[in-house]
């Protein structure tokens, strides 16, 4: 008897942390192009969290080859913030390394003070996530140079992208 296995994935999660993983394969129609920079993943090897509804849902799928997407475990949003956050404050791009940045930005409209307060939103979908979402800007990542990446680029059609759910925290720690 063959059991079939299915990969876990990020449905009735609140959010999911998408990576755009290609720069291009082959040339990618317009409208992919368009909602990749309206997702904000300008480059390969960018991340960002997006709240997920049925219209994320949707454009996730249309851009499908050129990005993985997941919800990540609690801890690993925390150890990403910690590591790799950075936000905008007045147009220019801030590393968050001292919370008197996040509350003069997020403090007075949103109560938002600390990076627990960014890490709790995010993790909780709550009313602030996509001010939270917006603030942040896109986490720059690590190109994996392991022996799964050499299998990825080996894989011509294989599906190695798209929804991992829970299984995007191995790929993230790669990538950090």
């Amino acid at each position: 008897m063959h059991v079939i296995q299915y990969k876990a994935n990020s449905v009735g999660s609140p959010y999911v942390f998408v990576i755009r993983i290609r720069e291009d394969a082959g040339q990618p129609p317009r409208n992919v192009l368009n909602i990749l920079l309206q997702l904000r993943l300008k480059e390969a090897n960018t991340g960002i969290f997006l709240r997920y509804t049925e219209i994320t849902k949707r454009h996730l799928h249309l851009v499908e080859p050129w990005v993985v997407y997941g919800k990540p475990s609690d801890g690993l949003v925390g150890d990403l913030m910690g590591r790799k956050s950075f936000g905008t404050v007045k147009g220019e791009k801030v590393p968050l390394s001292d919370n008197t940045i996040i509350e003069n930005a997020l403090g007075n409209d949103h109560g938002l003070i600390c990076m627990e307060d960014l890490v709790h939103e995010l993790i909780n979908g709550g009313k602030s996530f996509d001010v939270v979402a917006k603030f942040l800007t896109p986490f720059p990542l690590s190109a994996t140079r392991s022996r799964f990446e050499k299998n990825l680029l080996q894989l011509k059609q294989g599906k190695d992208y798209g929804d991992r759910g829970e299984e995007i925290d191995e790929f993230i720690k790669q990538m950090l």
